[in-house]
């Protein structure tokens, strides 16, 4: 029954209430009570009140009830080793961001190689930051869990993560709980190639992500998801392959074919880079902002004005972009996947600029080269020397063997090959080449001058730079 169907039928009980129900007619006692109106027009006014002040109560808390599903947030720095730090630092970072915006622990998942923290290398163990001269995201204000650290940190582990899978949660493993009515935000962090993101010693091609993406739609595992990727050419991680009628929403660091940039130099203390340039960028974002009232499509657009900045004199960027349902981004805000709770805000906080700025393959050669610029030390200026004279001669090796093994290649054009701009077209083949490679030849997430030989695009250079 409607709610102006219950009111007139209320108004007419009143009236039989008020009068008396005798043998009269409904009809008649409504005539009556017009004709008495003055006398009794206050008694319904009071009765009516009443009713439409109790069951608009109710009315008006439907209106304002939270999205009736979970939120689901898996966070994952599928990258190892000190020179990687920035990597797992904005994870934890990202941690601590949604736990702040109020998402509940249980409903997190963090993926990590675990292998900064307390490393040989790190002068104050246990603790690790994300800006020069920051605080400690590793543990406070909350400690990060530890779900899939190590030897766990696996694009079948990832993407089993995502999709629920039964095995690894019998193994006692977290895994995604989702339904039709939850919200999932996904955000990855490591090194990227043409249709792949790089794990410690596999690899996660975009055919397969897709795939997962689209059977979770099919499987009505979400209501709707948003997924971050910072990687070089994360674009093509989506580009090609993300429908746009599954409910899934892609904002990546950069566009297919582009590389990122690692930022946060750290030579004196870390001797390595703190973070990446997309994380600082959105990162900051969303920590300085009321989320509840941001769109999506606003912090996507503030990434897109914010990843420009001058190195040397030159002016460079990195170009971030979205795929799948960009509705998604226009219609719901940055809280629905990050946390409803408000946190303060500083309403004249100037956007952070990071400084100390790399190329993210070429991260440890522009670091060699800062560390022989400022060394004083005679001796230890030589050592930074001679490893980057290791490191040079590791990328000439690489490139004679590519092409002596090129050339030797039954009806191919060797020329072509190396130096062609070639398009994806059989990604069967491609996914079997990349593993084949990856296994047998250059670990491509400990080699990262060898994903340039995967290019299908030219990547336009970028110079030295002491930073």
């Amino acid at each position: 029954m409607n709610f102006f169907l219950k009111l007139s039928v209320t108004g007419d009980l009143l009236m039989i209430v008020h009068l008396g129900p005798g043998d009269l007619s409904v009809d008649y006692h409504r005539k009556k009570w017009i004709d008495s109106v003055d006398d009794n027009m206050k008694v319904f006014a009071v009765f009516s009140l009443l009713f439409i002040t109790v069951n608009a109560v109710p009315f008006l808390d439907k209106l304002r009830e939270p999205h009736v599903g979970k939120t689901w947030v898996v966070l994952a720095a599928s990258s190892e080793g000190w020179i990687n730090y920035g990597m797992e630092a904005d994870v934890y970072h990202a941690y601590q961001v949604v736990r702040q915006h109020g998402i509940p622990d249980e409903n997190i998942i963090v993926m990590h190689s675990d292998d900064i923290a307390h490393s040989s290398k790190n002068p104050t163990p246990g603790v690790v930051i994300n800006r020069v001269g920051g605080k400690d995201v590793y543990k406070t204000p909350y400690e990060v869990p530890k779900h899939y650290i190590g030897k766990d940190v696996t694009p079948e582990n990832f993407l089993g993560i995502l999709k629920g899978d039964e095995k690894l949660e019998k193994g006692g493993k977290k895994v995604v709980k989702s339904g039709p009515n939850d919200r999932i935000f996904v955000y990855l962090d490591d090194h990227g190639g043409d249709e792949v993101v790089f794990f410690p010693t596999t690899t996660l091609l975009a055919k397969d992500l897709n795939n997962v993406l689209i059977d979770m739609h099919k499987e009505n595992k979400f209501s709707q998801l948003v997924f971050y990727l910072a990687a070089c050419e994360a674009g093509s991680m989506f580009a090609k392959l993300l429908p746009t009628d599954i409910n899934v929403y892609a904002l990546t660091a950069t566009l297919p074919g582009e590389l990122g940039w690692k930022a946060e130099s750290d030579h004196t203390n870390l001797n390595t880079y703190l973070a990446v340039f997309f994380a600082v960028t959105w990162l900051d974002d969303s920590e300085h902002n009321d989320l509840t009232k941001e769109l999506i499509a606003t912090q996507y657009e503030y990434i897109k004005i914010h990843n420009n900045f001058t190195m040397d004199g030159s002016n460079y960027s990195q170009h971030a972009q979205q795929y799948g349902d960009l509705s998604i981004a226009t219609k719901q805000h940055v809280s629905n996947y990050m946390g409803e709770k408000k946190v303060p805000v500083n309403s004249k906080h100037v956007p952070y600029k990071p400084s100390g700025m790399a190329p993210i393959r070429d991260s440890e050669l522009y670091r060699l080269q800062h560390k022989i610029k400022i060394t004083n030390d005679i001796d230890e200026k030589l050592q930074y020397v001679q490893q980057l004279q290791s490191l040079l001669n590791g990328r000439q090796l690489l490139d004679k063997q590519i092409a002596e093994y090129v050339n030797e290649l039954p009806a191919i054009d060797a020329n072509i090959a190396l130096n062609g701009k070639l398009e994806l077209n059989n990604r069967d083949c491609y996914k079997q080449l990349v593993n084949t490679f990856n296994d047998h030849c250059y670990v491509f997430s400990r080699n990262t001058y060898a994903i340039n030989k995967l290019e299908s695009s030219f990547i336009s250079p970028v110079p030295f730079y002491n930073q």
